[in-house]
């Protein structure tokens, strides 16, 4: 807050005037000059402020810095950037979340076999037979591609989250594959009494990929971490500065 100096004879006034009874009519005016003073300092101590933001704001700007545009932040280094510091949520304790997860989706992705798309085997066949040709006919195309995409996504998306390598677009692919198994586990058995009702198995359908979504939504806002592939690429790449954040 600005102070301004004040003549001894206005602080007098405003003495006065704080401690005359409200009812005083005598001394009104006195008091509307007080309030008047009142207004005409916060109006200055205002003034003065937005005039050091204005001057502070220009001389910030720099006139021939280029704009970044969206095309930038998806291609260039910015794809990398992620936290860089060691305290609080925002890194070790995602690290161990990121690699676990990644690890699980590689499972995920491996149905039938040691690799993805593992055509012919029953594991492969059941997922086509019982949950792409009923619950996703609405897709165009073959069943069997739609469901080799699958196993692609979530095997090497798993890959790389667990490295952190291409975080943000692995995350994003595994988000979609995640929203795609609540659609599912919604389609076939509904809520299942969400919040209240009790199921057999202890944990509604949906309850899994939902909580994953909701890992990998973090994870594609947040970045891959310190401890990742994503981290040394920016850290070679980037102009800037380093966050503290």
């Amino acid at each position: 807050m600005t102070l301004l100096p004040i003549s001894k004879r206005s602080l007098g006034v405003m003495l006065l005037a704080m401690c005359l009874p409200c009812g005083t009519k005598a001394f009104s005016p006195i008091k509307k000059a007080v309030a008047g003073s009142k207004v005409s300092v916060a109006t200055n101590s205002f003034q003065s402020k937005s005039r050091g933001r204005v001057v502070s704001l220009s001389m910030s700007a720099d006139p021939g810095a280029k704009k970044e545009t969206t095309w930038d932040r998806i291609t260039g280094p910015k794809l990398f950037k992620t936290v860089t510091n060691w305290s609080g949520i925002h890194s070790a304790p995602l690290v161990p979340l990121r690699v676990l997860t990644g690890l699980l989706m590689i499972h995920h992705g491996s149905e039938g076999g040691l690799g993805p798309a593992n055509f012919g085997t029953p594991e492969f066949q059941g997922f086509v037979d019982f949950i792409v040709k009923p619950y996703f006919s609405f897709l165009p195309g073959s069943p069997d591609v739609w469901s080799a995409i699958h196993d692609y996504a979530e095997f090497f998306g798993g890959i790389c989250f667990t490295l952190g390598f291409l975080t943000r677009p692995a995350a994003l692919s595994l988000l979609v594959t995640m929203m795609s198994a609540v659609y599912f586990h919604l389609s076939s058995t509904g809520l299942q009494g969400f919040p209240l009702g009790h199921v057999q198995n202890y944990s509604y359908d949906f309850e899994e990929p939902l909580l994953y979504a909701l890992i990998f939504l973090t994870f594609w806002f947040n970045g891959a971490g310190p401890l990742s592939v994503d981290s040394i690429i920016y850290k070679n790449i980037s102009n800037e500065e380093e966050d503290i954040a």
